[in-house]
């Protein structure tokens, strides 16, 4: 007489488990002998032709991305772009013009110890351009972006960076140039000359648009430093007054890192405060 294999505990538990439901014994049982015979069938294994029809009927396997492909798919990479279409054209074609004409007029100038017009220009090109970010419109503007899973002020920021990119691009186009043509002008210290300024300048403009959401009186106020720095700084003028209104800190070589800094600084709280002018224009909207 042959003797029955030991029960299996997960079969006992299914057992259990359908009497307690109310089977009967006999489809408890003969439901547990079908889940055992189930268990114990051979695995099958696909043939590979079927496996190909299959993968064929599902469509053709997408190739691996490429490095270019990966780099065009780069979220912030993506997000310039998209914000490149948003920004005036005239910022563009303004920004353009006015450097170039910056550059063919320190070509034309006779070299000597005054100022070079490019360095003069490329601060307040940039300083006009990010002033003309934000204001009432954009405000409103970035409210109704603000339903996208994008901050409005990645927005912001975005658009901060692709306009101040142009212009420094330019600026150092130029004075590439300008170090080609001219054996009397270094590269490094002409760009040294306007990029520090340029960058504070551009950083005080952002921030004072945001809070003052006035682009002209953003770029106004910026201009009126640079050049009362300019006028100041190339007239003589003695005393206390001198010291104050020439501002000697937006050219002085040992005060750059001060200017970065501030600049960033003018920056970040600008992104800040656009942050809390969304959430203040969001609650009026509420209630």
């Amino acid at each position: 007489m042959m003797s029955q294999s030991p029960p299996e505990p997960d079969l006992e538990r299914l057992r259990r488990a359908l009497l307690d439901n109310g089977e009967s014994a006999e489809e408890a049982e003969s439901l547990a002998q079908l889940a055992r015979f189930l268990r114990h069938l051979p695995a099958v294994a696909a043939p590979p032709a079927l496996a190909l029809r299959v993968q064929q009927r599902m469509g053709p396997v997408a190739p691996p991305l490429s490095r270019w492909d990966r780099l065009r798919e780069w979220p912030p990479l993506v997000l310039l772009l998209s914000q490149r279409r948003v920004i005036q054209r005239d910022i563009w074609i303004a920004s353009a013009l006015v450097l170039l004409l910056g550059t063919l007029v320190t070509l034309s100038v006779p070299s000597g110890p005054g100022v070079i017009p490019l360095a003069v220009i490329a601060p307040i090109v940039a300083a006009v351009g990010v002033a003309l970010l934000y204001d009432d419109d954009v405000a409103r503007m970035l409210e109704l972006e603000g339903s996208t899973p994008t901050s409005p002020r990645l927005i912001l920021l975005a658009r901060l960076t692709l306009v101040f990119g142009f212009d420094l691009m330019l600026a150092l186009g130029g004075s590439i140039v300008l170090a080609l043509v001219r054996a009397d002008i270094s590269l490094m210290p002409l760009v040294l000359s306007w990029l520090a300024p340029m960058t504070f300048l551009s950083g005080l403009a952002f921030f004072l648009s945001v809070m003052l959401r006035e682009t002209a009186a953003a770029y106004g106020l910026s201009l009126l430093l640079w050049m009362m720095h300019l006028l100041f700084r190339t007239n003589a003028i003695d005393g206390f007054l001198q010291a104050w209104l020439s501002l000697p800190g937006l050219s002085a070589p040992e005060n750059r890192i001060v200017l970065f800094v501030s600049a960033v600084v003018c920056v970040t709280a600008a992104l800040w405060w656009a942050g809390q002018d969304e959430k203040r224009m969001s609650y009026d909207a509420t209630y």
